[in-house]
């Protein structure tokens, strides 16, 4: 088990990064991140999402995550501001931001509810909320190698959310956002490296030796389609009027 399992190694966040550029790109262009001046990206992590959006965005790009070893790591781009602090609590001014980030942090948070209540206080009018958050209930695989059940029961060990992708139009709606909402479009290849992040999860013996057991039957699939893994992400833009 990972130390910190919602802080996946810099190389697994690099390739979780990747799967969702996609979807996550669509969804910054919906929000018209290109005209977005105060940009916060909440739960930074390794920074790498941080370097898309200073890169994208008309003006200052704000990271912030728990964890402040995190915050030091040579993924942010110069210039961008670090700032340590908790979802729930956003060490920052009411209306300070015309764009906020969520990826793969409400599954993490443990109070999703005050987590978005937050992001709307600190937004400015016309800002927006972007969110991709996965929901592991809805989780596809074909031949079924047990691995939704692993992934759902080891979440919850975990302190996770796994169901929090359909909570989030809802979430946003109480908090007083405007939701458009998207089920990410990213079914690709199985491939066994995504098998890495349910190993840094806490597993029992026997879940552990199923996950192992997996990793050879996706490998031999060679990035055919003769294995399917797919894990339902939703995208959400939520405005602030």
């Amino acid at each position: 088990m990972s130390a910190r399992p919602d802080q996946p190694p810099i190389e697994q966040a690099r390739a979780l990064a990747g799967w969702l550029a996609g979807p996550r790109s669509r969804a910054l262009q919906r929000a018209l991140v290109g005209r977005r001046e105060r940009v916060l990206d909440v739960g930074s992590g390794h920074g790498i999402v941080t370097a898309e959006l200073a890169r994208r965005a008309a003006g200052e790009t704000v990271a912030l995550d728990i964890d402040e070893a995190a915050l030091a790591g040579d993924e942010y781009p110069a210039g961008a501001v670090r700032v340590c602090g908790d979802a729930r609590a956003l060490p920052f001014h009411d209306a300070s931001f015309d764009l906020l980030l969520f990826q793969n942090v409400l599954l993490w948070v443990g109070d999703a509810e005050q987590a978005v209540a937050e992001a709307a206080r600190v937004l400015a009018p016309g800002g927006a909320l972007v969110a991709l958050e996965p929901d592991y209930g809805g989780m596809m695989e074909h031949p079924d190698l047990g691995l939704r059940v692993i992934w759902l029961d080891a979440l919850e060990r975990a302190g996770a959310d796994p169901l929090i992708g359909r909570q989030l139009p809802g979430l946003c709606e109480a908090a007083g956002l405007r939701p458009w909402v998207e089920l990410a479009h990213i079914p690709a290849h199985a491939e066994a490296e995504a098998l890495a992040l349910l190993l840094g999860l806490p597993l029992t013996p026997g879940e552990r030796r199923l996950v192992e057991g997996a990793r050879p039957i996706i490998a031999a699939a060679a990035g055919g389609w003769s294995v399917f893994l797919h894990v339902p992400y939703f995208l959400v833009v939520a405005h602030r009027d």
